[in-house]
């Protein structure tokens, strides 16, 4: 039996060695909100997760699974 997992936006079933995150439906609205973080992060400022979180309207689960991701550099 295939290991699954979910998509880190609309919780459908995805291959467990899926390396997004997120289904194909989701991952144009995955990358705005990346790149809305990553705009707020390029002023050289650093923000608290929490911080960031509000700043830009997205949810930390997001950015918590960018960090694992490596997705921050």
């Amino acid at each position: 039996m295939a290991k699954l997992s979910q998509c880190g936006i609309c919780n459908c079933l995805l291959p467990a060695n899926n390396t997004t995150g997120v289904c194909g439906d989701c991952w144009e609205k995955d990358d705005e909100m990346f790149d809305k973080v990553r705009s707020a992060m390029k002023f050289g400022e650093k923000f608290l997760p929490e911080v960031l979180s509000e700043k830009t309207g997205v949810e930390m689960k997001h950015l918590q699974r960018w960090a694992r991701q490596g997705r921050f550099g």
